[in-house]
């Protein structure tokens, strides 16, 4: 299932594109602009998922509709493949896909099969029409909460946080973070964390208590059990490891991501958090035509706005490539993030320049 290729690129070499997040996308466009490459995506999605922006969707009517684009509009030549990646060859030349009798083979091959993070930071839908409904029904749960808790003070919780909070005003916002500051396990500076912190409790109905976690073990379990999912519906009174008690009609888990690895965990060499080891041209180790950038690349943080640079590094050594011309290092990325905190508020860090609103 998917979209043809363009006749302008038959016989041309074909990059395949492993995964359309940002990286698989960023890299995609690059290599299929000018007609050079027959690129063809595949992903187990009909559609491109703008995750970045997705949260406010727990608040504001429709706005998931926003950040779903169908994947019809990314390519000029190359073509779509909607199908689930069982397996990538170890010599990194084809891939294996549920319900096609044959492998699909390439000349080039970059996997960018990204992470994981339940709903509703992100959504598992295969297929666009049905993700509008999963919202609809998590905004009538946030609605009538007269209180919510989020447990995790990374960027995720930091805005989910803030979207609640500031969309519904008369609901009582509790964040618990186990680290003395938020955002505690990146390497972003202490100033940006405090700016993070202040725009929370610029809001009335907000409470940050840092340094302390939820102790009731059996809805954290629940929580990750759920799969899908990273919030519980329902009542609660809960206690963190300080005695603090909250009450909570909706509470969230914001635990982190997993890299989606499942295709090529036994087949290609992967490090300690399951992200495939690369060069310094992010060739995967041991092959020369594979290439993998993004979350699931050993690279650099996961963050979208490093796909971007990296995909251009990727498309520029392709081309080279072709060209037997030498190929480029990867330079990595200043850190960088802007954190909204609701549509009037956040806080951002960009190379050393520190902003809030």
């Amino acid at each position: 299932m998917g979209t043809s290729s363009s006749k302008d690129v038959q016989g041309k070499p074909v990059v395949l594109i492993v995964g359309g997040g940002y990286a698989g996308v960023f890299v995609a466009k690059l290599l299929d602009k000018n007609g050079d490459f027959n690129v063809v995506i595949i992903d187990r999605k009909n559609y491109f998922l703008h995750n970045i922006g997705l949260l406010r969707g727990c608040a504001v009517e429709g706005w998931e509709a926003r950040c779903t684009v169908p994947y019809t509009k990314v390519l000029k030549y190359g073509s779509i493949v909607q199908g689930e990646v069982e397996s990538i060859a170890e010599d990194g030349k084809s891939i294996t896909v549920h319900g096609y009798d044959k492998p699909i083979k390439c000349d080039y091959m970059v996997v960018c099969t990204g992470s994981s993070y339940a709903f509703p930071c992100k959504v598992a839908e295969a297929d666009k029409k049905n993700v509008a409904a999963k919202y609809q029904a998590l905004r009538k749960s946030v609605k009538e909460a007269k209180s919510v808790c989020v447990v995790g003070g990374g960027a995720v919780g930091i805005e989910l946080s803030g979207e609640i909070a500031y969309h519904f005003p008369d609901t009582q916002v509790t964040l618990v973070h186990s680290g003395e500051t938020l955002l505690s396990s990146t390497d972003h500076s202490a100033k940006f964390k405090q700016a993070a912190l202040t725009s929370l409790q610029s809001f009335k109905n907000m409470k940050v208590l840092l340094g302390q976690k939820v102790k009731n073990e059996s809805l954290d379990k629940k929580a990750l059990q759920a799969g899908a999912t990273t919030f519980i519906e329902g009542h609660q009174t809960l206690e963190t490891t300080k005695g603090n008690k909250m009450e909570a009609d909706v509470t969230f888990f914001c635990i982190g991501t997993k890299v989606n690895n499942r295709s090529f965990a036994k087949t290609l060499t992967i490090d300690a958090q399951g992200r495939l080891e690369v060069n310094e041209f992010l060739q995967v180790k041991g092959l020369e035509r594979a290439f993998s950038i993004g979350d699931c690349a050993s690279i650099e943080g996961k963050m979208g706005y490093f796909a971007k640079f990296q995909a251009q590094n990727v498309a520029k050594n392709i081309h080279a490539m072709e060209k037997k011309k030498k190929l480029t290092p990867y330079k990595k990325a200043e850190p960088a993030m802007i954190l909204p905190t609701g549509p009037k508020g956040g806080c951002s860090e960009i190379k050393g320049y520190h902003g809030k609103k």
